[in-house]
């Protein structure tokens, strides 16, 4: 984005400076830092207050203030358009015409600058109230009640509903944040009881799934005894986010969790730099699952019954494809991104890999595949296939698939003997069950799959069926901890999954702790990495240890369909 900024500022004689400025980049950043294209000179200004982007047409986004990722907590978003001036602090932006070969220009006019502090000559000597014939009795009295009216008797009334009942603005705190401005004015939504601070049942309304932090078997007496909700979630505090980012909060008990909790599972943390255990990986074994801590010398080893060497699906020169000749695969051809982005769907043998793993019948006669993952299905389609080619198949097919001049039993002159039906289905059935053996357990199935061919009934020949070991796969190894790919995805997936050896499935390709800290530093920031504090992997709370077992929200409607209207 192209864009001309003007700048006008007031001077101590009435007049005013500008100065013009052309930008180029794809966002514009707006704060007090020295290295922002649009420089705010002023104390009330964060250092990276927001930032300008391109959206067909110029688009202001703020940030949490101080924030230095100011993409990642967005706070307000508003479009630029001539005649709707915007404030930040004490700044005013306007949008003007746009010049030739610009995208946009803007006008940032300081509208109001710092007042000077009150100097010695501007200071006005001290009265007494005798000297303005005010007795303290009189003047204390007449304060009390002032204040018992302002600030008791008349925002009661709103409280209590009394006539003169006005607006609460004297007992508004601040502003909440984003996600509670829908409740408007409606104080009562959240404070049930005047004068008394918010219950943790007033939040579990709407925040009916929140969990404690550790299970009632992990949880000391005394850890988390008499906190509530706003204990740590306090409002009114303005449009940034309500949770304590404080790695000092969880160090506190997780620098040594076993003396907290001797049930503790986990090992003790102080910072992602140097005091945190290696990433834990968890495994299916049998029908529970194991936490394993691998690393570069002792890599971890799973058995998701499957062949899969992805050295051969990566080669360089490419697979063959049954329609598309050789083609070169890579990590995206498989793996897609989910609906957030963050992390990838599981593979499905339809999507990912039937293209090139056919599971047909009879190429020379049909296109036809037999269902995937289901022996049996497949067993019986095979048999209605051939049975229909012997009896009804023309020339060309019945010799194709049986090798023999003829076509279907039914297609020929005159009516066929009670003899003749029972030969074709048998030429139907000798067949079938070549194709079926040579499908499961040569062709196709046994190249990915364990298959074992099951003991065939008593009185049953030629019965065919396969017990296949079910496939079991992972798509969250580490399910403790949170991980964006959409935030990696400059980062090629080799960097952290490197998989252009590996022959067998069970090699598990995830990344060491090492490999992240190349990047990631700690809570103290680093020159060249990436400031990683605890909450930007892990969670608080667990939604499978609820707050309150017994809780029934009261209303079954939301709290913000009772809101009122803030006045204007």
């Amino acid at each position: 984005m192209k864009l001309l900024v003007v700048q006008r500022a007031p001077r101590p004689d009435g007049g005013s400076t500008q100065t013009k400025r052309t930008v180029s980049a794809d966002w514009v950043r707006v704060g007090r830092n020295a290295s922002c294209e649009v420089h705010l000179a002023d104390p009330r200004i964060a250092l990276e207050q927001g930032m300008i982007v391109n959206r067909g047409g110029p688009v202001y986004l703020e940030g949490e203030a101080g924030s230095t990722d100011i993409t990642r907590k967005t706070v307000r978003s508003v479009r630029l358009k001539p005649g709707e001036p915007i404030e930040i602090g004490p700044y005013e932006i306007k949008v003007l015409d746009t010049p030739a070969g610009f995208d946009a220009a803007i006008s940032v006019d300081l509208v109001r600058p710092l007042e000077a502090a009150p100097g010695p000559a501007t200071r006005t000597a001290p009265r007494s109230l005798s000297a303005l014939g005010l007795s303290k009795r009189a003047t204390a009295w007449a304060g009390l009640v002032a204040i018992l009216l302002g600030f008791l008797v008349i925002p009661a009334g709103r409280v209590l509903h009394l006539p003169w009942s006005g607006n609460d603005r004297s007992w508004d705190p601040g502003p909440v944040i984003l996600a509670h401005q829908q409740v408007g004015s409606k104080c009562s939504a959240c404070h049930e009881v005047a004068f008394q601070h918010v219950k943790d049942r007033a939040c579990l309304e709407c925040h009916p799934k929140t969990g404690q932090h550790v299970g009632p078997e992990l949880k000391p007496a005394t850890l988390f005894e008499g906190v509530r909700c706003a204990s740590c979630h306090k409002d009114h505090k303005g449009a940034r986010p309500m949770y304590r980012d404080s790695d000092a909060f969880c160090v506190d008990c997780h620098r040594d969790i076993h003396s907290r909790s001797a049930q503790a599972k986990v090992e003790n943390v102080s910072d992602f730099t140097a005091g945190h255990p290696p990433f834990a990986l968890t495994m299916a074994d049998g029908t529970t699952v194991r936490r394993v801590r691998p690393d570069r010398a002792h890599p971890a080893k799973d058995d998701p019954h499957l062949a899969f060497p992805h050295q051969k699906h990566l080669d360089p020169n490419g697979v063959k494809s049954p329609t598309r000749g050789r083609v070169k695969l890579e990590c995206a051809n498989c793996h897609h991104p989910d609906a957030s982005r963050r992390m990838f769907e599981p593979i499905a043998f339809e999507k990912d890999c039937q293209e090139c793993h056919r599971l047909e019948i009879e190429p020379a006669v049909t296109g036809r595949q037999v269902p995937h993952g289901k022996p049996a299905d497949a067993v019986a389609m095979i048999d209605e296939f051939y049975a229909t080619l012997a009896l009804r198949g023309v020339p060309d097919s019945f010799q194709k698939a049986f090798g023999v001049p003829g076509e279907g039993l039914l297609r020929r002159v005159g009516e066929p003997t009670v003899a003749e039906r029972e030969s074709a289905l048998r030429l139907a059935s000798r067949k079938a069950h070549e194709v079926a053996v040579d499908l499961v357990e040569v062709r196709v199935c046994k190249t990915c799959h364990e298959v074992k061919r099951d003991a065939e009934p008593k009185g049953s020949p030629n019965t065919l069926a396969w017990t296949v070991t079910p496939v079991r796969t992972s798509n969250r190894w580490m399910p403790g901890a949170k991980f964006d790919h959409q935030a990696h995805s400059r980062t090629p997936c080799a960097d952290c999954h490197d998989v252009s050896k590996s022959k067998k499935s069970s090699d598990m390709a995830m990344p060491t702790i090492e490999s992240c800290r190349e990047c990631h530093g700690g809570s103290k920031a680093q020159t060249g990495k990436v400031t990683s504090s605890c909450l930007l992997c892990h969670g608080f709370h667990d939604a499978r240890h609820p707050w309150d077992p017994d809780f029934r929200p009261r209303n079954p409607a939301p709290r913000v369909a009772q809101a009122e209207p803030r006045a204007r």
